[in-house]
């Protein structure tokens, strides 16, 4: 179903791509521009809280780019990762209600995926291997703005930015350039970046024509609510668990855009096609059979899934997390020792991390 890939040997040293700097450079002034810090602050990763804020991520900006190559490209694409991720922890901040400044962009997700692809992926009993790797960056952001300035930075900060770009224009496989938005998650009040280095991953890239977009946005809502009511998120209580029929998460995200003839050109003019790409990462590999194994056969999104024109990557259990910024995780009902003790001598509270929404009557207008 995906689009033939490109396996020429990229070149070794870096080449800018003008169409696409200029591409983003353009997309860089449609937002305001963020503020200048005036003082030296520490470049903690995750900030003190010191008020609420607004936690939701349904509307927020994502971004997700595959790129394939053949499996003898798997130790230079490594690199290219190792590099990639620190130059995310050394440049980004975490999400906890701190204001946008200019060099700091704030994300709400940043994760790797390295998927050894499959030529039936849904066939976890056979899976014969193709002899390509699919790189999948998953990063979601809390504005447009850090999305632009994630763009600008790693243009000017990171000395492999030139040759991602022209992985992207050889080897891009599956492309949302930031103008994609988080149309469904577990819970949206979650804490930001709970995806972890080694997690075992279910992740696909599906595209409709447009006439269908009402149809799908609605299967995706019905599997975010099979997703919340079948599902834990975390490691689990005391070792009280099993994946296999109640699979333990620690993200799952639909990011929904429209496709664009330039995917880096969010300006470029649209296809007429509608993108979905789906993010799930889980504690064990078991949770993912158990994903499978529990998924009724009348979700309506399954005849989507299984018509192989509009699926142009699937990863079902054959990838797993190799960057992320680190997070701690508890668990779907723990989240402090407080919760614990609140969660047994009151039991009619909400437990932390159940899926659900902050507010229904907004969130519930992503799609």
């Amino acid at each position: 179903g995906g689009a033939p890939t490109n396996t020429r040997r990229p070149p070794s040293t870096p080449h800018t791509n003008t169409k696409m700097q200029a591409s983003l450079s353009a997309s860089f002034t449609r937002t305001a521009p963020l503020r200048v810090r005036t003082a030296a602050k520490p470049r903690d990763r995750v900030a003190m809280r010191a008020v609420a804020y607004d936690k939701k991520s349904k509307g927020k900006p994502s971004l997700v780019g595959v790129i394939k190559v053949p499996k003898h490209f798997e130790h230079e694409m490594d690199a290219l990762v190792v590099s990639h991720e620190a130059h995310m922890h050394d440049t980004h901040v975490v999400y906890n209600g701190q204001e946008a400044e200019e060099g700091r962009p704030r994300f709400l997700e940043y994760y790797v995926t390295k998927i050894n692809e499959v030529e039936d992926p849904l066939d976890t009993k056979v899976s014969t291997p193709t002899g390509h790797l699919l790189y999948a960056w998953n990063e979601k952001y809390v504005s447009t703005a850090d999305v632009d300035e994630h763009m600008k930075i790693g243009d000017a900060k990171w000395d492999q930015f030139p040759k991602l770009l022209k992985l992207v224009k050889t080897n891009g496989h599956f492309m949302i350039a930031g103008h994609g938005k988080i149309v469904a998650n577990y819970n949206d009040c979650s804490e930001p970046c709970t995806a972890r280095k080694g997690d075992t991953t279910i992740s696909l890239g599906l595209v409709v024509p447009g006439r269908l977009e009402r149809d799908v946005d609605a299967a995706w809502r019905q599997h975010e609510r099979w997703m919340r009511k079948t599902h834990d998120f975390g490691e689990g209580v005391h070792g009280k668990y099993d994946d296999l029929t109640r699979p333990r998460i620690t993200q799952y995200t639909v990011t929904k855009a429209y496709e664009h003839v330039d995917p880096m050109d969010p300006l470029s003019a649209k296809t007429g096609n509608v993108m979905y790409a789906v993010e799930e990462s889980y504690v064990s590999p078991d949770g993912v059979k158990g994903h499978m194994e529990i998924a009724p056969p009348e979700l309506d999104i399954m005849k989507y899934l299984t018509n192989k024109s509009y699926v142009k990557y699937m990863d079902v259990g054959q990838g797993h997390v190799i960057a992320a910024m680190p997070r701690k995780l508890t668990s779907n009902i723990v989240s402090g020792l407080g919760k614990f003790f609140q969660q047994i001598f009151n039991p009619s509270k909400v437990a932390a991390y159940t899926g659900g929404e902050c507010d229904p009557d907004d969130c519930e207008e992503a799609f």
